[in-house]
């Protein structure tokens, strides 16, 4: 077997194998969602467009914590996938044998209930869907302006995946500690620890299916 980072791999040696993980919130490290809005897109391209800017409503808390929700095709409550790949090639730096150019041509992360979604639904421990409860946080936006910005928390939580790769640039035995260290030092999504705010939320343990 090649050393991850190496090149040069034979036709013979081209084939991918798949993992299943349960990615499962640590206790105390809640997962916290924030999605684009459609409304402040708007706004961006209005901006673009150098249209006449609209006089500002009152903002509504409810209508936000909506707005920041990741929902599929069949109404569940979702993470990004990509979000599960970037904490993985994030995790690389903790491994000598390991490069984060190299993960990111050999590895492929699905959802395991939707492989051709870019989300993936988030579950409770017992694999119902999880409902977010709206929270309220202080945030610093700009130059030192401090806002309240209204998000959905999932403080018992779950998410499915299927991870595809490549075992001539990375091994089962590899990807298995390098998805641990993932969930523990890296995180996904809001405040997780790699992020300046550092407020470990979307920890995760990761168990094979």
């Amino acid at each position: 077997m090649k050393k991850a980072g190496s090149v040069g791999i034979s036709t013979q040696e081209y084939g991918t194998k798949k993992i299943n993980l349960i990615l499962r919130g640590m206790p105390g490290s809640p997962l916290v969602v924030h999605a684009f809005d459609d409304k402040v897109k708007q706004q961006i391209r209005d901006k673009q467009q150098k249209k006449e800017r609209k006089a500002k409503t009152a903002r509504n808390p409810k209508d936000e914590f909506l707005a920041a929700r990741y929902i599929d095709n069949e109404g569940r409550e979702c993470v990004p996938i990509m979000t599960v790949k970037k904490s993985l090639i994030s995790a690389a730096t903790a491994f000598q044998d390991l490069t984060k150019v190299a993960l990111r041509q050999s590895l492929f992360v699905t959802s395991t209930a939707s492989p051709s979604s870019y989300l993936v639904p988030i579950e409770t421990h017992d694999g119902k869907q999880a409902v977010g409860q709206m929270r309220e946080d202080a945030v610093t936006i700009g130059m030192g302006t401090r806002d309240l910005t209204y998000r959905p928390e999932y403080k018992e939580w779950q998410i499915c995946v299927t991870i595809e790769y490549l075992p001539s640039l990375i091994s089962e035995e590899q990807l298995l500690p390098l998805a641990k260290h993932a969930g523990w030092g890296c995180g996904i999504c809001e405040g997780r620890p790699e992020r300046t705010s550092a407020l470990g939320w979307g920890r995760y343990e990761p168990i094979k299916v």
